[in-house]
């Protein structure tokens, strides 16, 4: 999806920068010190503004404060930058303030440069202007425009589907059906670690959307969307743990030892599996059980391997038991049969 050229964020910076501007002419304060603390204070979030709101009010009063004292220990001089600059860092990090440490450094720094009447004066003019900037920012940031990862988080999911679908489709043409020769089955971890990265981002705007609730009414219906998004992601967790060991297996270079009717019934399967994945948020959707049946017998069919040494499980009872493992997930996600507490899988190479 091709993104806008000026942004929600964009928008709101301008917004928010021009009241705070605004207020300060208002109230006769320089809003140099305000402007820039109500741009660097728009986050993606409104969770993310209040909560680093409230670390640079505090920073920014350090900032101040040790600008104040270096004036008036070293005067206007190379020092006193040095001296303002360095301690505002060093005591903003000793208390953890780090998201304050830019507006309390520019505080620091840009308030020996001016006329000085009073130490104190300024020191206020200065903490209050920056105070403006973050307390205009987060009410812009929470009522023009407020940040929707709900539609981003849809979009988000179909992405994921779709692009599991795909692996599970290479997967198929590289191990079972061999169409692609000599290809490279590292290809299937490349694309495995991308699809990861898409389903991570999926868990992000979740997590954001679920952050932004808190400053919305209640909303049972947005609250239920996402209950539903959550537990379809933990489903595509497992799903996608199960396609890793699948690309796992095949790295051993190991080969199948079935028939061509064996391999026939095997992609039947696999077909049916990305037939129901498309129908991945269909509920009660007639299922065709019969190659799954066949995959079945195929399973029980396989003998164990006498020597251990050789592995305890033959490459082809893996391939069968994870493919079916995929295709229950699903069809516990149609049936709505998918909010039971889940362990959590590790995905590692």
């Amino acid at each position: 999806m091709k993104k806008p050229i000026i942004g929600n964020r964009v928008i709101k910076t301008g917004i928010a920068v021009f009241f705070t501007a605004l207020l300060c002419e208002f109230v006769h304060i320089t809003p140099a010190f305000a402007v820039v603390a109500a741009i660097v204070t728009i986050e993606p979030t409104i969770h993310a503004s209040i909560q680093k709101g409230i670390i640079r009010l505090p920073a920014s009063m350090i900032g101040a404060a040790f600008s104040v004292l270096s004036i008036y220990l070293f005067g206007a001089s190379p020092l006193t930058y040095t001296a303002a600059a360095f301690l505002t860092i060093v005591v903003c990090y000793k208390l953890k303030l780090h998201a304050g440490l830019i507006v309390a450094t520019i505080t620091a720094v840009a308030m020996i440069d001016v006329t000085h009447v009073s130490l104190w004066a300024d020191f206020l003019a200065r903490l209050g202007g920056s105070v403006i900037g973050i307390v205009i920012s987060t009410i812009v940031n929470m009522v023009i425009l407020p940040p929707d990862y709900l539609k981003k988080s849809r979009q988000q999911l179909e992405v994921v589907i779709t692009h599991t679908n795909k692996l599970l489709n290479d997967f198929i043409d590289i191990r079972i059906k061999q169409t692609e020769g000599s290809h490279p089955v590292h290809v299937l971890t490349k694309s495995f670690q991308k699809l990861t990265e898409e389903r991570l981002r999926l868990e992000q705007y979740i997590q954001q959307q679920q952050s932004e609730m808190r400053y919305h009414l209640p909303n049972a219906e947005t609250k239920a969307i996402l209950e539903e998004e959550a537990a379809e992601a933990r489903q595509l967790t497992l799903i996608h743990y199960h396609l890793w060991n699948l690309i796992h297996a095949g790295r051993s270079g190991k080969q199948l030892h079935w028939n061509n009717e064996q391999r026939h019934h095997y992609i039947l399967a696999a077909e049916a599996v990305q037939q129901n994945l498309l129908r991945w948020t269909s509920k009660n959707c007639a299922i065709n059980n019969k190659p799954f049946q066949d995959l079945f017998q195929l399973y029980w069919s396989i003998e164990i391997p006498e020597n251990p040494e050789e592995a305890y499980f033959p490459i082809e009872s893996i391939y069968l038991y994870e493919l079916l493992s995929i295709n229950q997930l699903i069809e516990e996600q149609q049936s709505g049969n998918t909010h039971l507490p889940q362990k959590k899988a590790v995905l590692s190479n």
